[in-house]
């Protein structure tokens, strides 16, 4: 039996972000996957460059070692992905000056944005 690599691994991973980005309505960003996190706890984490659409999923050698094991990442591979979408409001809650309208917009567009999840419309035309 083949040894698993670090690119298996990132192509299982990209393999989920194929079948859950249009779930979850995020098939406009770029996702980047690295070996790496920056949090030395956390199994993968998700970097995001609000307000841009390039984000990158990283994971941690415990990650890949769990995955060689046959244990099924996807849940934590969606988990990553759900920060595309919440991390935006996150940014501005984090932000040391917002406005209430500013704070407003990005709830209102977090809300729609899980409505349309909810709904299954995929506003991208696909």
């Amino acid at each position: 039996m083949k040894k698993k690599t670090k690119k298996d691994f990132e192509k299982y991973i990209r393999g989920v972000i194929n079948e859950y980005a249009s779930k979850l309505m995020i098939q406009r960003h770029t996702i980047d996957i690295f070996p790496e996190v920056d949090d030395k706890k956390a199994l993968m984490e998700c970097k995001f460059a609000y307000p841009y659409l390039n984000n990158s999923i990283r994971y941690s050698n415990e990650a890949f070692e769990d995955w060689c094991k046959g244990n099924d990442m996807t849940p934590f591979v969606v988990h990553e992905l759900c920060h595309i979408v919440t991390d935006p409001f996150y940014a501005k809650a984090t932000e040391r000056y917002v406005g209430k309208t500013d704070m407003e917009d990005e709830r209102e567009l977090l809300t729609d944005h899980i409505c349309n999840i909810v709904l299954g419309i995929d506003n991208m035309g696909g």
